[in-house]
Protein backbone atom coordinates (compact mmCIF):
# COMPACT_ATOMS: atom_id res chain seq x y z
CA UNK A 1 0.00 0.00 0.00
CA UNK A 2 3.09 2.45 0.22
CA UNK A 3 1.89 3.67 -3.47
CA UNK A 4 -1.16 4.79 -1.68
CA UNK A 5 -0.12 7.19 0.74
CA UNK A 6 -1.08 10.86 0.77
CA UNK A 7 0.77 12.89 2.86
CA UNK A 8 -1.42 15.49 4.53
CA UNK A 9 -0.29 18.63 7.30
CA UNK A 10 -2.35 20.24 9.50
CA UNK A 11 -4.11 23.39 8.09
CA UNK A 12 -3.00 27.13 9.14
CA UNK A 13 -5.12 29.47 10.62
CA UNK A 14 -5.86 32.54 9.11
CA UNK A 15 -5.16 30.98 5.15
CA UNK A 16 -7.94 30.92 3.00
CA UNK A 17 -8.85 27.99 0.54
CA UNK A 18 -8.30 30.06 -2.34
CA UNK A 19 -4.81 30.89 -1.19
CA UNK A 20 -3.95 27.70 -0.09
CA UNK A 21 -5.17 26.06 -3.68
CA UNK A 22 -2.87 29.25 -5.28
CA UNK A 23 0.08 27.86 -3.10
CA UNK A 24 -0.67 24.27 -4.68
CA UNK A 25 -2.48 22.78 -1.50
CA UNK A 26 -6.06 21.48 -1.32
CA UNK A 27 -7.77 21.81 1.72
CA UNK A 28 -9.09 18.89 3.34
CA UNK A 29 -11.25 17.66 6.35
CA UNK A 30 -10.11 14.50 8.25
CA UNK A 31 -13.25 12.50 9.89
CA UNK A 32 -12.14 10.37 12.23
CA UNK A 33 -13.29 7.85 15.35
CA UNK A 34 -15.01 10.06 18.40
CA UNK A 35 -12.63 12.54 17.56
CA UNK A 36 -13.52 16.08 16.14
CA UNK A 37 -13.02 16.69 12.26
CA UNK A 38 -9.24 18.01 11.66
CA UNK A 39 -8.84 20.61 9.11
CA UNK A 40 -6.18 19.52 6.67
CA UNK A 41 -4.24 20.44 3.36
CA UNK A 42 -2.24 17.92 0.85
CA UNK A 43 -0.42 18.46 -2.03
CA UNK A 44 -2.71 19.47 -5.33
CA UNK A 45 -0.06 17.46 -7.60
CA UNK A 46 -0.08 14.28 -4.81
CA UNK A 47 -3.60 14.36 -4.57
CA UNK A 48 -4.65 14.57 -8.34
CA UNK A 49 -1.93 11.91 -9.06
CA UNK A 50 -3.65 9.52 -6.35
CA UNK A 51 -6.80 9.95 -8.08
CA UNK A 52 -5.88 9.37 -11.20
CA UNK A 53 -3.99 6.09 -9.72
CA UNK A 54 -7.10 5.07 -7.79
CA UNK A 55 -10.47 6.96 -8.47
CA UNK A 56 -12.18 8.57 -6.62
CA UNK A 57 -13.65 5.43 -4.58
CA UNK A 58 -10.17 4.07 -3.69
CA UNK A 59 -8.78 3.70 0.09
CA UNK A 60 -5.72 4.94 0.32
CA UNK A 61 -3.56 5.81 3.40
CA UNK A 62 -2.58 9.46 4.53
CA UNK A 63 0.55 10.21 6.90
CA UNK A 64 -0.43 12.63 9.19
CA UNK A 65 3.08 13.54 10.79
CA UNK A 66 3.65 10.71 12.80
CA UNK A 67 0.51 8.82 12.73
CA UNK A 68 -0.64 6.68 9.16
CA UNK A 69 -4.76 6.22 8.85
CA UNK A 70 -6.48 4.36 6.25
CA UNK A 71 -8.93 6.65 4.64
CA UNK A 72 -11.23 7.04 2.07
CA UNK A 73 -12.24 9.59 -0.22
CA UNK A 74 -16.20 11.01 1.31
CA UNK A 75 -16.54 13.56 -1.31
CA UNK A 76 -14.25 15.45 -3.98
CA UNK A 77 -15.54 18.98 -4.47
CA UNK A 78 -14.83 20.25 -8.05
CA UNK A 79 -14.34 23.93 -9.62
CA UNK A 80 -17.85 23.97 -11.49
CA UNK A 81 -15.88 24.93 -14.62
CA UNK A 82 -12.30 23.77 -14.69
CA UNK A 83 -13.26 20.72 -12.79
CA UNK A 84 -10.07 20.96 -10.71
CA UNK A 85 -10.11 19.48 -7.33
CA UNK A 86 -10.95 22.42 -4.94
CA UNK A 87 -11.74 20.50 -1.61
CA UNK A 88 -11.71 16.84 -0.23
CA UNK A 89 -13.03 14.85 2.90
CA UNK A 90 -11.54 12.19 4.05
CA UNK A 91 -13.17 9.38 6.13
CA UNK A 92 -11.24 7.66 8.86
CA UNK A 93 -11.46 3.37 8.11
CA UNK A 94 -11.07 1.62 11.33
CA UNK A 95 -9.02 -1.88 10.48
CA UNK A 96 -10.84 -3.81 12.95
CA UNK A 97 -14.58 -2.89 11.46
CA UNK A 98 -15.87 -4.23 8.32
CA UNK A 99 -16.85 -1.32 6.36
CA UNK A 100 -19.62 -0.82 3.11
CA UNK A 101 -17.51 0.21 0.25
CA UNK A 102 -18.25 0.68 -3.89
CA UNK A 103 -15.82 -0.55 -5.81
CA UNK A 104 -15.43 0.49 -9.70
CA UNK A 105 -15.44 -2.38 -12.16
CA UNK A 106 -13.36 -2.29 -15.15
CA UNK A 107 -14.09 -4.72 -18.10
CA UNK A 108 -10.72 -5.69 -19.19
CA UNK A 109 -11.05 -7.08 -23.84
CA UNK A 110 -14.26 -4.57 -24.47
CA UNK A 111 -11.68 -3.62 -27.29
CA UNK A 112 -11.58 -6.75 -28.56
CA UNK A 113 -15.48 -7.18 -28.36
CA UNK A 114 -15.77 -4.11 -30.42
CA UNK A 115 -13.19 -5.13 -32.88
CA UNK A 116 -15.60 -8.27 -33.73
CA UNK A 117 -18.57 -6.10 -34.08
CA UNK A 118 -19.73 -6.68 -30.99
CA UNK A 119 -21.29 -4.02 -28.60
CA UNK A 120 -20.66 -3.80 -24.48
CA UNK A 121 -23.69 -2.54 -22.62
CA UNK A 122 -22.71 -1.49 -18.92
CA UNK A 123 -25.24 -1.63 -16.41
CA UNK A 124 -23.20 -0.95 -13.72
CA UNK A 125 -19.71 0.53 -13.24
CA UNK A 126 -19.80 -0.02 -9.35
CA UNK A 127 -20.20 -2.51 -7.13
CA UNK A 128 -21.14 -2.98 -3.27
CA UNK A 129 -18.64 -4.76 -1.59
CA UNK A 130 -18.48 -4.97 2.78
CA UNK A 131 -15.58 -6.62 4.31
CA UNK A 132 -11.95 -4.76 6.23
CA UNK A 133 -10.98 -2.07 4.99
CA UNK A 134 -7.12 -3.07 4.61
CA UNK A 135 -8.39 -6.19 2.34
CA UNK A 136 -11.34 -4.75 -0.01
CA UNK A 137 -10.05 -4.14 -3.56
CA UNK A 138 -9.73 -0.71 -5.67
CA UNK A 139 -11.58 -1.83 -8.10
CA UNK A 140 -13.07 -5.48 -9.49
CA UNK A 141 -11.42 -6.56 -13.49
CA UNK A 142 -14.04 -8.60 -15.70
CA UNK A 143 -12.87 -9.66 -19.09
CA UNK A 144 -15.22 -9.86 -21.56
CA UNK A 145 -12.74 -9.84 -25.08
CA UNK A 146 -14.48 -13.25 -25.71
CA UNK A 147 -18.17 -12.94 -25.04
CA UNK A 148 -20.99 -13.76 -27.42
CA UNK A 149 -24.28 -12.00 -28.64
CA UNK A 150 -26.52 -11.96 -25.67
CA UNK A 151 -24.51 -13.18 -23.05
CA UNK A 152 -24.79 -11.42 -19.64
CA UNK A 153 -22.73 -10.43 -16.66
CA UNK A 154 -24.60 -10.97 -13.23
CA UNK A 155 -23.23 -9.81 -9.79
CA UNK A 156 -22.59 -13.54 -9.18
CA UNK A 157 -20.07 -13.82 -11.91
CA UNK A 158 -17.77 -11.52 -10.01
CA UNK A 159 -14.74 -13.04 -8.49
CA UNK A 160 -13.96 -10.97 -5.35
CA UNK A 161 -11.45 -12.66 -2.12
CA UNK A 162 -12.61 -14.93 0.24
CA UNK A 163 -12.68 -12.25 2.97
CA UNK A 164 -15.06 -9.67 0.91
CA UNK A 165 -18.63 -9.81 0.23
CA UNK A 166 -20.09 -8.77 -2.10
CA UNK A 167 -23.47 -6.38 -0.82
CA UNK A 168 -25.65 -5.99 -3.94
CA UNK A 169 -28.37 -8.81 -5.32
CA UNK A 170 -26.32 -11.49 -6.88
CA UNK A 171 -28.78 -11.15 -9.99
CA UNK A 172 -27.85 -7.46 -10.41
CA UNK A 173 -27.13 -7.33 -14.15
CA UNK A 174 -23.56 -5.83 -14.74
CA UNK A 175 -23.40 -6.11 -18.88
CA UNK A 176 -24.84 -7.18 -21.74
CA UNK A 177 -22.97 -8.01 -25.15
CA UNK A 178 -25.09 -6.85 -27.79
CA UNK A 179 -24.73 -7.33 -31.75
CA UNK A 180 -25.43 -3.92 -33.71
CA UNK A 181 -28.11 -4.83 -36.65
Amino acid sequence: MNNRVLKVFPREEGKSAKQLRRQGFIPAIYYGGNQMPQQLVASKKELNSLIRQLGESALFEIAMEEDVKTVILKEVQRDPVTREVIHIDLQDLPSNEKVNMSIPIRFMGAEELESKGRVLQRQAEIINVEGYAHLLPSHIDVYVGDMAPGEVIKVCDLKVDGDVEIVDPLDKIVAVVLMPE
